[in-house]
């Protein structure tokens, strides 16, 4: 049997998340760019009204679309495990940070759809909170993504080949991108400005940095797959 059959197939759940996040969640949700922290419960009551069901359809159609992310770190894991022989918790890490990084990409959006479902009879006060709350769970709760990022960087790191499956840069700009999660710490502490989950910083290059990080690993992980189901073919053929 062999041990790779399904990991190219599933692999394309990475870009498909990628494009099905930046339509669903981005554009149908009206969250490129997101409603600015500066705006008044009133103000931001009137924009969810006026958009409410592009809203709706968006979150409806990202919850599903975020099972996705869970089914990439599967594959991601998978191909770790061919590195880690006697020692898989890297790839546990991984699996796990995916896991519950599929969860703060579920969870906030039922909070988005329960604001644009009813936003004509609830109290525009109660609506900011919950439209709030459902960024202060999808930003910072990055560590568990960042915990992701560092496990895949470190194990592909460690590869001893002459030439590794996946490129050290693209390691180090995996665990950079994990790391520069941090700055979303800042994002409940100020209402404007760059690190203001509108902002420059906080939303602009961080959102940037995430969907491009997904690019630039998914396509290292076609070849890493690939890479593998090549060895093997030649082994069994050289045995």
């Amino acid at each position: 049997m062999n041990p790779y059959r399904y990991l190219k197939a599933l692999a394309w759940s990475g870009p498909i998340l990628l494009v099905g996040t930046i339509l669903c969640w981005g554009v149908l949700g009206h969250n490129i760019p997101p409603y600015s922290t500066a705006l008044d419960a009133e103000a931001l009551a009137a924009l969810v009204k006026e958009h409410a069901l592009s809203i709706r359809l968006g979150m409806v159609l990202q919850m599903p679309v975020s099972v996705f992310y869970f089914v990439w770190g599967v594959v991601i894991s998978k191909v770790m495990q061919t590195l880690e022989r006697d020692n898989d918790v890297l790839s546990t890490l991984q699996v796990w940070g995916a896991g519950f990084t599929t969860l703060v990409l579920v969870l906030p959006c039922a909070a988005w759809l329960t604001v644009a479902y009813r936003p004509d009879i609830m109290e525009p006060r109660m609506l900011q909170m919950f439209h709030d709350f459902g960024w202060f769970f999808f930003d910072v709760a990055y560590s568990l993504t960042t915990m992701q990022f560092l496990a895949i960087g470190i194990c592909f790191l460690s590869d001893e080949r002459e030439e590794p499956l996946v490129a050290g840069w693209v390691c180090w700009f995996v665990m950079f991108v994990g790391v520069s999660f941090a700055l979303l710490s800042l994002m409940p502490l100020v209402y404007d400005g760059p690190f203001s989950r509108s902002g420059l910083l906080n939303f602009w290059v961080e959102f940037t940095l995430f969907f491009l990080m997904m690019l630039i690993f998914s396509i290292a992980l076609f070849k890493a797959i690939a890479r593998l189901e090549a060895e093997r073919h030649a082994a069994l053929s050289s045995g």
